[in-house]
């Protein structure tokens, strides 16, 4: 008899462990991190790896992740079908707080979500207005901006200045201009960089292009226009204009190889991710900064219970340098060993 007491005792001890383990899990506060891009994206790896550094220790937050693989497929169906998925992995998870990256997330998911009851959102790595997405002004929207950090690159351009004969201190003139794919981030990248103010450096513009054979040939005639080319987005870049639609995209790491072997003028990215794929120097925002900002925000809408709308906007501040050593050798130009200690540190440094 004792026995069979015994053995009740320890199943209602586990029946009962077993549903209080359910019901802590059921009311841990949950955050859905939104992407509009996918996990073999670098950009998305590191916004992941900023969200994750400000998240440690955190394991009462319960994380859900979904991935709209926007930067691969744009066409109108894939965004309609993106945009149904998304709103659903919302609808089952019953977040507490959306961390939204890029403008995709916050086009086809969140902006369906402005001044919900329920469902809090924090933006970030949005790199135009989020006016049309209906945020300002909303009672459930927080975030960060992602803004390039032309000052950096200006700087950058000036110190390599003298590497390629001019001297800004007797009145020479820089110029350079932007070369892109056409996606919706590259354009609004591109108004940034045409509204700043870039003195002694003159800004010539932006280059939109549809396939890598129109990149190639824009690459080769700028370079009699300018001192430097800027390269941003060209993840969406087909081999040829006539491409069929059925055609992968040419990989990143192809461009930026060939754009760095037959540039005639230095290359840099305004993305730290475009020296991963072969460019020689790139300053570019943080994306561990867009992350970390984020979880921070979140945190403190779960934490404090703070409404999102007492959290103000921040614009990135932080930005991250990276280069490739043999790129930079091959055409003889050195960089201040304070830009290499900072590539080093970040893990942002090529041989």
């Amino acid at each position: 008899m004792r026995r069979k007491i015994t053995a009740a005792l320890m199943v209602a001890f586990f029946i009962l462990l077993i549903g209080s383990i359910v019901q802590v899990n059921a009311n841990r506060p949950r955050i859905l991190v939104l992407h509009s891009y996918d996990t073999e994206y670098a950009w998305t790896r590191d916004l992941n790896v900023g969200l994750h550094r400000a998240l440690a220790d955190q394991s009462w937050i319960q994380l859900n992740y979904h991935y709209m693989n926007t930067k691969k497929k744009s066409d109108d169906e894939h965004l309609r079908r993106a945009s149904i998925a998304a709103r659903k992995a919302i609808e089952d998870t019953r977040p507490d707080v959306i961390v939204a990256f890029d403008d995709y997330a916050q086009k086809l998911a969140g902006s369906y979500y402005v001044n919900h009851d329920k469902v809090r959102i924090v933006f970030a790595a949005v790199n135009g207005s989020v006016a049309p997405y209906k945020y300002e002004g909303a009672k459930n929207v927080t975030g960060i901006y992602e803004r390039k950090p032309v000052e950096a690159l200006k700087e950058a351009m000036i110190l390599l200045s003298g590497a390629i004969g001019k001297d800004v201190t007797k009145g020479d003139t820089l110029r350079t201009v932007m070369i892109a794919d056409t996606t919706l981030s590259a354009s609004r990248d591109g108004e940034f960089l045409g509204e700043y103010k870039w003195d002694p450096v003159e800004y010539k513009g932006n280059r939109y292009v549809e396939d890598f054979e129109e990149w190639k040939k824009t690459v080769l005639k700028v370079a009699g226009e300018v001192d430097f080319i800027m390269v941003g987005g060209y993840r969406k870049l087909k081999r040829r204009p006539d491409s069929g639609p059925k055609e992968k995209y040419v990989q990143p790491t192809e461009i930026m190889k060939w754009t760095e072997e037959n540039s005639p003028i230095p290359v840099l990215g305004i993305n730290v991710f475009n020296t991963e794929d072969g460019a020689m120097l790139s300053v570019g925002v943080s994306p561990y900064e867009q992350g970390g900002t984020a979880a921070r925000m979140a945190r403190s809408i779960i934490e404090d219970g703070k409404a999102p709308n007492e959290i103000p906007y921040v614009t990135s501040r932080q930005y991250v340098v990276s280069f490739r050593r043999s790129a930079l050798e091959r055409r003889n130009l050195e960089v201040p060993k304070i830009f290499e200690a900072f590539a080093r540190a970040t893990d942002n440094y090529y041989e």
